[in-house]
């Protein structure tokens, strides 16, 4: 023992004191440089591995409450078309959400209880929609859906509670594991829906939005309906425009050759540098888009005042007969949806959209595509009656409100309906029965926000 401390007393005289602190600090600089580049190594793999836990969570959530609403349409559908169509989603989104269940970190107990509900929820969907291809009814399984829908509503509650407090902070991920459990085993999503288990047991692979008002996204025709052939300059539209909406200081930009032929034109309205950038059709010099930069800071008008100014806007182009359906507020704005009507028809087909500031009242954004393509003038005929509709709703169902209705498809056309507004289960919704052949063509879903009314 003294020869080894001799030895490394020796060593330390050969190096030297000062030396020796050099060496010494080198050795500390070489270990926490170490230790923090493992540091920000398990960050980086943390953050990875939390914004998959994120994704999965949304996604989990997003499919919930999406089967939460199909299940809500196949209440309200009694058109085997519209129901198979609304099962195969609910079995296609059940299994998309077991997927995304198997990657957050629950404990397996809480995990495997509600896994095994999706698992008799993509069951019963998938064994349903075999059956009603085999000419059976989906009101015979009425009390099985009305127990699977109250089981999906109490989770999607959870899962929406639990999301909200990982985005608030009011939980952190490394706890969701821990607060996940005592909220999911609430969920008693464990316990047997023996109704479920007597149609079948056949598990299959499967893989499978909001608007601002129903049809607010519909797909365009090919070709504008509402142009002509005329075609005019860009000093000829820049008056119309001039003319129209009271624009002086107005200057031509560039012109723009897509679908449809536009000029694009800069406005300065105000005494200020806020300016408008104006999108006209070169055939007939039809306003397709206006776009404000302005910033809105506060509200001074309502809702209905807004609409007027709208309105007032709209006419002003030589637009009539048009009436509000949805409006979305956000930013101390609000953009109000209008459908034409004609022989007191409305026409979704025929949609323009605009949003209103709401200290003064100022058009701060026009959109006209979905009118531009779609307006024309039309025959409408119905060959069966509204009695005749209303007698293929679901006689569990209470209508508030009724009228005939234009709407698009996706197959780029456009469908005559009855349009029935409604409630079940203290839930609006819409539905839009063929007037001609009585096939259910649409079902929205009506949720009520704090910045209106929503469509799914």
């Amino acid at each position: 023992m003294n020869n080894i401390e001799q030895k490394i007393e020796e060593v330390r005289k050969k190096i030297g004191e000062k030396n020796l602190a050099l060496i010494s600090f080198a050795i500390v600089c070489v270990i926490i440089t170490g230790l923090m580049m493992l540091l920000k190594e398990f960050k980086i793999q943390k953050q990875e591995v939390q914004s998959g836990y994120n994704r999965a969570l949304y996604d989990f959530v997003s499919n919930i409450n999406n089967v939460k609403n199909e299940m809500l349409k196949l209440k309200i559908s009694t058109n085997d078309t519209y129901t198979l169509t609304t099962i195969s989603s609910i079995f296609a989104k059940s299994n998309s959400a077991k997927a995304n269940l198997d990657i957050l970190p629950f404990s397996q107990d809480s995990s495997d209880n509600t896994s095994k509900f999706l698992n008799q929820l993509s069951d019963f969907s998938y064994n349903l929609m075999r059956n009603i291809l085999n000419g059976d009814k989906v009101e015979n399984y009425m009390k099985n859906i009305n127990s699977l829908y109250k089981k999906v509503e109490e989770l999607s509650k959870i899962t929406e509670e639990i999301y909200a407090d990982l985005n608030s902070g009011k939980i952190k991920w490394d706890e969701l594991e821990r607060v996940g459990n005592e909220k999911m085993k609430a969920a008693n999503a464990n316990e047997e829906v023996s109704s479920v288990n007597s149609i079948g047991k056949t598990f299959t692979e499967y893989e499978g939005i909001i608007y601002d008002g129903a049809f607010s996204n519909h797909i365009l025709t090919l070709k504008p309906a509402y142009l002509t052939d005329v075609e005019l300059s860009s000093n000829d539209v820049k008056d119309i425009i001039r003319n129209k909406i009271n624009i002086d200081n107005i200057e031509f930009k560039e012109e723009i050759n897509g679908r449809i032929p536009l000029y694009v034109y800069e406005a300065n309205v105000r005494d200020n540098d806020v300016s408008k950038t104006i999108y006209a059709t070169k055939n007939d010099g039809k306003i397709y888009q206006m776009i404000s930069d302005r910033v809105v800071n506060e509200e001074r008008i309502n809702i209905e005042e807004a609409r007027e100014f709208a309105k007032s806007f709209i006419q002003k182009l030589g637009i009539e007969n048009i009436e509000p359906t949805y409006y979305l507020k956000q930013d101390n704005m609000v953009t109000i949806s209008y459908a034409a009507i004609e022989e007191d028809v409305i026409i979704y087909s025929d949609l323009i959209k605009v949003k209103v500031a709401l200290d003064d009242g100022e058009i701060m954004t026009f959109e006209a595509n979905g009118y531009i393509y779609n307006h024309k003038d039309r025959e409408i005929n119905p060959s069966r009656t509204i009695e005749e509709a209303r007698e293929t709703l679901n006689s569990g169902i209470n209508t508030t409100n009724e009228r005939l209705a234009i709407i698009p498809t996706d197959s780029k056309d456009e469908v005559l309906t009855y349009e029935f507004k409604g409630t079940v289960e203290d839930q609006e919704f819409l539905v839009y029965v063929n007037a001609n052949t009585l096939v259910t063509e649409k079902i929205y879903i009506l949720l009520e926000t704090p910045g209106g009314t929503l469509a799914m």
